[in-house]
């Protein structure tokens, strides 16, 4: 935890990184990809925005919350979902 906000590594068997999870604050994810988390998220509370970057490739995966249920969001930062 750096200043509040998590980072998790994901490592392979020979200790190479392999993806990096970092908390961000939505009002840091570029514009397309921020509008694509809201408009998912409608009526929903954001509990968290992480950047995920695997290699070269950024995306934004956003933990959604309403009630007890959970869900998850991917987009890139084009805005487009991501499976």
């Amino acid at each position: 935890v750096v200043d509040g906000k998590t980072r998790d590594l994901m490592l392979d068997t020979n200790g190479s990184v392999v993806s990096v999870e970092q908390e961000v604050a939505l009002e840091s994810v570029p514009v397309a990809a921020r509008a694509s988390i809201e408009k998912h998220a409608a009526g929903k509370r954001i509990q968290k925005v992480e950047r995920v970057t695997k290699g070269q490739v950024v995306t934004y995966e956003a933990l959604i919350v309403r009630g007890l249920k959970k869900t998850e969001v991917t987009v890139d930062a084009s805005g487009s979902i991501v499976k």
